[in-house]
């Protein structure tokens, strides 16, 4: 059906304003509608982020839960020039009494000078091929020294190969003797049509590595540790000496020529800065996770507005459970039952503090107890600690498609969809109710301006008529 169109010129109203009014009416529920969905998309926000702050709190609790956070171990060094370490777990506390005798150093070789490294060699055989550790290497007749240095480099051989005043150096990727190159171990160094003899790399009578050639020398790490003589290792790592720490030794420590030697004393203790660390992101993030809550679940009594969560019981369930957690006893007996007996505390106005020199006097006179305030677990200490309590009621709240929070903000979602679809149904029943008004208006408009124009005609006879008369009595 066409569109109508309505002048009000038989009527002489403004029957497209009427009309707009009487639609307004009708348009009234989506209003309501409209301000139901906005508060719902601003509580479904205010979950949203409430589940985000929670989940940041349970990412500061796994930690806690770790026995590594609470037995890690620190390893210092009295001359970190010489040596430095590092401690797992399992380390035991001991000091140890480093000396280093020597360093692991690469092999290096250097051969003769050419005048262009740009230019092809002369007296290299088409299609040579020499063998590095295993690897082919195909050289041309053409090859420059820059061209065998690339494809050394491109051949990934264990070697690296550059250019030094016009000199081709081959230095190993690993130090240690066992990684050497050598003529006499198979694979490792083997010409082809002289060509490692030309570039001076083998010597050209014995076709061996000779001490001109070898400008640096393999050699192995010798460390002493307590006493322990001769040990000995092919990188300045020493991972397999003492169960747990691992040395690394400085490459300028000594010289390797036996002559001089450097000590360094490691010392290995318990790193409670780490386990006070973990604490102290805890304590922060509960805070802030608490805070955000206690500002959507307020009321301003001054300016008598409620946050978007005043007044939700399960806003204030879940904060009561959360400092129930952090304030309630965790287990009957021991030197620390709370939370409290090792520094954290909570304020009369629900803020969490951390005294972290209490937490770590607690920690070195009782590691196991303390660490077993957070993470025990049931089954095998007949308790559960703080961070193993919260982790599963955070669990409970979370948890994808069983939780609390996202079943609350699928709700929101089903309520949302719904008043969205209401809305659809009313537009569809107002366009419906204009279309009757406009049909309505516009047949009251055509009724009228036919009769105005029947009034007409009456008045046109009317008239005539009275002036006939007039003229026949003349």
């Amino acid at each position: 059906m066409a569109d109508l169109s309505l002048s009000g010129l038989a009527t002489g109203m403004d029957t497209q304003g009427i009309i707009d009014q009487l639609v307004a009416i009708e348009q009234r529920p989506i209003l309501n509608y409209q301000q139901e969905i906005s508060e719902f998309e601003q509580t479904k926000g205010a979950w949203r982020d409430v589940n985000s702050r929670l989940d940041k709190l349970e990412n500061k609790i796994t930690d806690l839960k770790l026995s590594a956070t609470y037995n890690s171990r620190t390893a210092n060094s009295s001359n970190e020039d010489v040596v430095t370490a590092t401690a797992s777990n399992s380390a035991d506390e001991a000091t140890y009494s480093v000396t280093v005798k020597s360093t692991a150093k690469a092999q290096r070789l250097a051969g003769t000078r050419f005048d262009d490294a740009s230019a092809p060699i002369a007296g290299i055989t088409a299609e040579s091929t020499i063998t590095i550790n295993n690897t082919d290497i195909t050289i041309s007749d053409t090859d420059s020294l820059r061209d065998i240095s690339n494809k050394i480099n491109d051949a990934d051989a264990g070697v690296n190969a550059s250019i030094v005043d016009n000199h081709l150096v081959l230095e190993t990727n690993e130090t240690g003797v066992e990684n050497a190159l050598d003529t006499t171990k198979a694979g490792s160094f083997v010409d082809s049509n002289d060509v490692l003899k030309t570039l001076d790399l083998l010597d050209s009578t014995s076709g061996e590595i000779t001490d001109a050639i070898e400008v640096q020398s393999a050699s192995d790490a010798e460390i002493d540790i307590n006493g322990i003589t001769g040990i000995t290792s092919s990188t300045n790592t020493f991972s397999e000496a003492v169960e747990g720490v691992t040395f690394n030794i400085n490459p300028d420590a000594v010289a390797n020529d036996g002559t001089d030697t450097a000590f360094s004393s490691v010392s290995v203790s318990k790193d409670t800065g780490k386990a006070a660390k973990a604490v102290q992101a805890f304590v922060d993030q509960y805070n802030s996770a608490m805070s955000f809550l206690d500002g959507k679940t307020d009321y301003d009594a001054e300016t008598e507005k409620s946050a978007v969560l005043q007044g939700d019981s399960t806003a204030m369930r879940l904060q009561m459970r959360l400092r129930e957690l952090v304030t309630s006893k965790v287990k009957d007996s021991g030197d620390y039952k709370t939370l409290t007996s090792v520094g954290i505390e909570i304020d009369r106005d629900g803020v969490m503090s951390f005294d972290s020199s209490k937490f770590t006097e607690a920690l070195e006179n009782s590691s196991e107890e303390v660490a077993n305030l957070f993470k025990a677990e049931s089954e095998s200490e007949g308790y559960d600690g703080m961070a193993v309590r919260m982790d599963s009621y955070l669990d409970q709240l979370m948890q994808s498609n069983t939780g609390l929070i996202p079943r609350r903000l699928d709700f929101y979602d089903n309520r949302i969809e719904g008043l969205n679809e209401d809305i659809e149904d009313v537009q569809r029943r107002v366009e419906m109710t204009r279309q009757r008004y406009v049909q309505q208006f516009a047949a009251m408009e055509e009724a009228i301006s036919e009769m105005q124009s029947q009034q007409s005609w009456m008045m046109s006879q009317l008239q005539g008529m009275g002036g006939s008369t007039v003229n026949s009595m003349i």
